[in-house]
C-alpha cells in the first residue's frame, strides 16, 4: 500500500510540475472565453452587408438556356454590381454572370472597395497574405488565399480579411476582440499558428496536455483522500493532516474541487477525441449528411411552382436566392437583410417552410428501411442532446425528436423551419456528456437557469484555479530550494 501511494505521489508531483501552470492558465481564460469569445463574423453580420438583387432577374428558363443543358439545381447573388448565377447540371457546377459578361476576377482593387463598404475609415496599410495567420487560422482558409488584409486608421483599429478568390469578407476584428482573445481564447484554445495551422498538430497537444492535466488532477484527489483517510484512523477526526498554510489549502482545495479538476482534464483530453468504439460501440456509424434524410437527386424545374423572381415582392431586401429540396418538398433558400430563411416552393404564394411530420417519416424510412421502429414528436423545449446557450440563434424550436428502435440509439432533431437535421447515437451522447456536459456545463438545468449557470461556472473554476496556483506555488518553492541546495554545493567545491 504504502508503495502504491509513493508512485501515485511521485506521479502527482511530476505531472504536476510539467502541467500546474498551464491548467491554472486554462481556468483562468476559460472565465474570459465565457464574454469575449474568439473573433469571428456571424451570419447575420455577413448576410446585412451582401449586395441586394436587382429589380431584373433572369426567368428560371433563362438561366438554363445560358447553362447550356438542363438544370438540376441553381443560387443566384449579387457581387461586384453582378448578378452571379451557380448552377449544377448532369455534368458540372459553374458560375457565370446573368448580364453575359465575363465574370469580373477579385483584384486588389475590388477587394479594397469590398473592405471600404464594412468599414467606414481610411484604409492604413494593406498586405496580401499567402498563408494563414493569427486571425485567419482555419483550414477552410486555406483555399481563399491568396487573402487581403485591410488596416483602417479609426479609433477601433479595425482589421479586415477579404478571401482573394472569392471576394467574399472572411474576418474583422477591432482592437479590443484581439486583446481580449489574447487573454482568453487564444491562450485557452491554444490558438497560436505555429499549433492551429496543422489541425493534427494543434489535436495531439491539446489531446496530451488534457492528459497530463488528468493525471495530475487524478493522482492529486487520490493521494489527498489517502492523506485524509490516513489523518482520520490516527486521530480520529476529519482534518487536513498538513499544518503548513500552503500545503493546507492545497489539500483542502484539491478535496472539494478536485473531482472538478478530474471531470475538467478528461473533458479537455476529449474535446479532440471520439469516444472510442471498442467502449460505446455504433457501428461506424458517426457522421451523418443531411442528403441521406432528404434525397440526393435534385427535384425536377416543374416541382418548383413558385417563381423565385416572385420573392422580390415579399422580401424587398432579397440577396440571395438557392433551389434546395426536403423529400419531395421544393423550396428556396434566401437571404432577405440580415436573416436566412426558407420558403415553400411547392405553391404559387410564398410561405415560410414548414415540413411536416409525415416527410419526416418516410425520410425515416428512406435511411432506415421500410420496417423501421420509431418514434416522432414535434417538441417546444430543449433536451439535454438539443441544447444551446445561445438557444433560437443555433437550435431553433419547435424541432422533431426522432427516436429510432436500433442497436446504436439512433435519434435525429429535424427543424420544420429549416431542414437542419442534428444526428445523435449512443457513441455522439456519451461524447456530449464527456466533453460539452462536463466542459461546458452545457445541462439543461443549468443551461435553463443563466444566473446558476454563471454561479457554477465561476466558483468551479475558481476554485480549480485555487487547486492549480497553490500547486504551482509548492512546485515552485520546491525548485527553488533544490537550486539553492545545488547552488551551494557548487560554491563549496569552486
Amino acid at each position: 500500500m504504502k508503495k502504491a501511494s509513493d508512485i501515485m505521489f511521485g506521479l502527482h508531483r511530476l505531472t504536476g510540475r510539467i502541467i500546474a501552470l498551464l491548467f491554472l492558465m486554462w481556468f483562468v481564460t476559460g472565465l474570459v472565453l465565457i464574454y469575449h469569445p474568439y473573433p469571428r463574423l456571424s451570419d447575420r453580420q455577413l448576410y446585412a452587408m451582401q449586395e441586394a438583387l436587382p429589380d431584373s432577374l433572369p426567368s428560371p428558363a433563362q438561366i438554363e438556356q445560358a447553362a447550356g443543358g438542363k438544370v438540376k439545381k441553381f443560387a443566384i447573388r449579387q457581387m461586384q454590381q453582378q448578378t452571379l448565377v451557380t448552377v449544377t447540371t448532369a455534368d458540372s457546377t459553374f458560375t457565370f454572370s446573368a448580364d453575359g459578361q465575363p465574370v469580373k476576377p477579385v483584384t486588389a482593387a475590388s477587394a479594397e472597395a469590398t473592405a471600404r463598404r464594412w468599414v467606414s475609415a481610411p484604409v492604413a496599410k494593406t498586405d496580401t497574405l499567402h498563408k494563414r495567420e493569427q486571425w485567419v487560422l482555419y483550414s477552410r482558409y486555406e483555399r481563399d488565399l491568396p487573402i487581403y488584409k485591410f488596416y483602417f486608421d479609426d479609433g477601433a483599429r479595425h482589421e479586415l480579411f477579404v478571401s482573394g478568390t472569392t471576394g467574399e469578407v472572411l474576418q474583422l476584428t477591432d482592437r479590443s476582440q484581439r486583446v481580449w482573445a489574447w487573454l482568453g481564447a487564444i491562450p485557452h484554445k491554444l490558438y497560436l499558428p505555429c499549433i492551429r495551422r496543422d489541425v493534427e498538430v494543434w489535436k495531439y497537444s491539446i489531446t496530451v496536455g488534457g492528459l497530463l492535466c488528468l493525471l495530475a488532477a487524478l493522482t492529486g484527489v487520490v493521494i489527498g483522500i489517502h492523506a485524509l483517510m490516513k489523518f482520520h484512523r490516527s486521530r480520529r477526526r476529519w482534518d487536513s493532516p498538513y499544518r503548513k498554510p500552503w500545503y493546507r489549502t492545497h489539500h483542502i482545495a484539491g478535496l472539494v474541487f478536485g473531482i472538478f479538476v478530474t471531470a475538467w482534464g478528461l473533458s479537455g483530453m476529449m474535446s479532440m477525441q471520439r469516444i472510442p468504439q471498442w467502449m460505446v460501440n455504433s457501428e461506424g456509424k458517426y457522421h451523418f449528411s443531411q442528403k441521406q434524410m432528404w434525397g440526393r437527386k435534385p427535384l425536377p424545374a416543374e416541382a418548383y411552382r413558385l417563381d423565385y423572381r416572385s420573392l422580390q415582392d415579399t422580401f424587398h431586401d432579397l440577396k440571395e436566392v438557392e433551389t434546395v429540396h426536403f423529400g419531395s418538398i421544393p423550396a428556396y433558400r434566401i437571404v432577405a437583410g440580415d436573416r436566412e430563411l426558407y420558403v415553400d416552393a411547392s405553391g404559387s404564394e410564398a410561405k415560410p417552410l414548414d415540413i411536416p411530420r409525415e416527410a419526416v417519416e418516410n425520410s425515416i424510412r428512406r435511411v432506415h428501411g421500410d420496417d423501421a421502429q420509431f418514434t416522432v414528436e414535434l417538441i417546444d423545449e430543449y433536451d439535454n442532446y438539443y441544447l444551446s446557450r445561445s438557444g433560437q440563434e443555433s437550435y431553433p424550436l419547435p424541432v422533431y425528436r426522432v427516436i429510432v428502435d436500433d442497436n446504436i440509439g439512433t435519434r435525429y432533431y429535424i427543424s420544420p423551419e429549416t431542414g437542419h437535421v442534428r444526428y445523435l447515437n449512443r457513441n455522439k451522447m456519451v461524447k456530449k456528456w464527456v466533453f460539452s456536459g462536463l466542459h461546458y456545463l452545457n445541462i439543461k438545468c443549468l443551461v435553463e437557469r443563466p444566473v446558476l449557470w454563471t454561479v457554477c461556472v465561476w466558483v468551479l473554476c475558481l476554485g480549480g484555479a485555487a487547486v492549480c496556483f497553490t500547486g504551482c506555488w509548492l512546485g515552485a518553492r520546491t525548485l527553488g530550494r533544490k537550486l539553492k541546495r545545488r547552488g551551494g554545493k557548487d560554491n563549496g567545491y569552486s
